[in-house]
């Protein structure tokens, strides 16, 4: 996996500012986290330890897998806030 800090066809910056994706990062990462953990308080979680730890492993291996994805949504959600709430001062 090679993170860029722009597109090499256009030339597009991905992230002008450090920390732009922040927020986004909230919402592809850690709201199915908090998901989860909410549902294991609701009593929807495993029984057993064993159980326990193959949710925690499946839930981890998912998480890792879709890393190139997220990444995609999170910059893909960054690049269309740019676009629909310019930001003055940085155009100026």
């Amino acid at each position: 996996m090679t993170l860029r800090d722009r597109c090499p066809h256009c030339g597009l910056v991905y992230e002008p500012g450090a920390g732009d994706t922040w927020a986004f990062w909230i919402v592809a990462d850690r709201i199915p986290i908090a998901i989860a953990i909410v549902a294991v308080y609701f009593g929807l979680g495993p029984r057993s330890w064993t159980q326990g730890a193959l949710v925690i492993g499946a839930v981890a291996m998912v998480l890792i897998a879709t890393i190139p994805q997220r990444i995609g949504l999170v910059t893909a959600l960054d690049y269309l806030s740019r676009r629909w709430w310019p930001d003055e001062e940085r155009a100026a």
